[in-house]
């Protein structure tokens, strides 16, 4: 398995979401429900966000639980924001960027840096890596597949928490370089070097194992 290959598997196909517009339309009014006091459109709010919080920070952790945990801080942080939230940005955007901003505090704190990210939308969806194994595989073939699993992990592991979570935002979730600047604070050029290290470290790290890549 390359850097190339495992990063394709790591792409997911998206649902189209409806248009900007409709989108804006209908969170304003979501959220002025919520100014009012309706504690049910806040609720709904949560619901549609829930899972790609959670997922986000998953894939950065590595561990459900603490996932689940730095998620509902971020929607107790938005609860608390409404209130004075101008719609300067999309809510999700807002999500991403406070739970982005945890996770990097919570992995510099504890300094876990052999845990990775790379988990699967859906935990009853079968699993990208598995999926590109040979049904015919042999045992033997079996067992190479996973020391390479386990090569890209320690690969992962090796970025710092800001190259991870720029790494996550743009192959997982496929945000675009301005939208990963804009979630992460930071400035469009900055996301650059940052993905450009990630990229080198995953680039050297499988090429000094079995020189996979040029």
């Amino acid at each position: 398995m390359s850097y190339q290959s495992a990063a394709a598997v790591m792409n997911v196909d998206k649902i189209p979401d409806q248009s900007a517009d409709q989108a804006r339309d209908r969170e304003s009014l979501l959220l002025e429900r919520i100014r009012l006091g309706d504690e049910r459109a806040f609720a709904q709010l949560v619901s549609e966000h829930l899972s790609q919080v959670i997922n986000l920070a998953y894939r950065m952790l590595g561990d459900r639980q603490e996932a689940e945990d730095l998620s509902q801080e971020a929607f107790l942080r938005l609860h608390r924001a409404l209130p004075s939230f101008r719609g300067e940005c999309r809510i999700k955007t807002w999500l991403y960027r406070v739970v982005s901003r945890l996770v990097i505090d919570h992995l510099r704190r504890e300094k876990v840096k052999r845990r990775i990210f790379f988990f699967r939308k859906d935990e009853d969806a079968p699993d990208p890596v598995a999926d590109c194994a040979d049904p015919g595989a042999s045992p033997s073939d079996l067992v190479l597949g996973e020391e390479a699993r386990q090569r890209l992990f320690r690969a992962l592991s090796r970025l710092s928490a800001r190259q991870r979570a720029v790494f996550v935002l743009r192959h997982q979730e496929g945000l675009p370089l301005k939208d990963i600047a804009e979630v992460l604070h930071l400035k469009e050029g900055t996301v650059k070097v940052h993905l450009h290290r990630a990229v080198q470290c995953l680039r050297q790290e499988f090429s000094d194992e079995d020189g996979v890549l040029s």
